[in-house]
């Protein structure tokens, strides 16, 4: 996908949204409060660790949203948009993809992209890689102390909806974090707990005696509703 088909798509899906929440808040009758019931049992589900609360939670969700016309026309338009398509004459595996394709062999990384998990970086020493990882609702853990670092900056950027988020570091590595939530809880190398109301947090620590090619972690957390610790070990 070139840069300029990504950008069109980018802007459909910010249009999309912004009908989504119009129709949602001014339209629909009532549907904006299962949406916000839904948010709640999930949240309250992830608080709990009760699962089956969650999944209520993610239920109401997806029955509120339904409901939406803004919705029902995206869904009719995109079948709309394959059918014409394929009357066309365009071959279902350019409409659809090749999904028998091989891909080209890459590293999987140490922690995957999973809309539900709960993951760990292993249990014993294993090759660093940087972490970049996207989902909906995770329980994470990763400890840098099982690694060695590479010269220069390492990265863990997080994004997820829901879910704890646990980081171990090592007493000797400087450190830089970023932590975005709309409503969360940070415990950040000890400095006590902040509960966040859409907020940014930052923390900086260990540069004192760092020089230009000693090993650092740069650590980006985004959350809608979840939990940050990041501790040294």
């Amino acid at each position: 996908m070139t840069n300029k088909e990504s950008s069109k798509l980018g802007t459909v899906a910010i249009v999309f949204l912004l009908l989504v929440f119009i129709e949602a808040v001014f339209f629909s009758n009532g549907n904006i409060i299962f949406l916000l019931l839904g948010g709640g049992f999930l949240y309250y589900g992830y608080r709990r660790q009760e699962k089956w609360t969650a999944i209520l939670g993610l239920l109401f969700a997806v029955i509120a949203l339904l409901t939406l016309w803004s919705v029902r026309l995206l869904i009719l338009g995109i079948v709309l948009y394959t059918l014409l398509k394929m009357w066309k004459g365009m071959p279902a595996n350019e409409v659809f993809g090749d999904l028998r394709k091989p891909r080209a062999r890459r590293s999987q990384g140490i922690l995957n992209n999973r809309l539900f998990s709960v993951q760990s970086t292993p249990f014993s020493t294993y090759e660093w890689e940087d972490v970049h990882i996207q989902g909906f609702f995770a329980n994470l853990h990763v400890d840098v102390t099982d690694t060695v670092l590479p010269k220069g900056a390492s990265f863990i950027s997080i994004r997820q909806l829901y879910g704890k988020i646990l980081i171990e570091l090592p007493y000797d590595i400087p450190v830089r974090i970023h932590y975005v939530t709309l409503f969360g809880e940070a415990d950040l190398l000890n400095r006590g707990k902040e509960r966040l109301l859409n907020e940014t947090i930052q923390e900086k620590d260990g540069y004192e005696t760092k020089q230009p090619n000693d090993p650092e972690i740069i650590i980006t957390v985004f959350t809608w509703m979840g939990d940050v610790e990041v501790r040294r070990k």
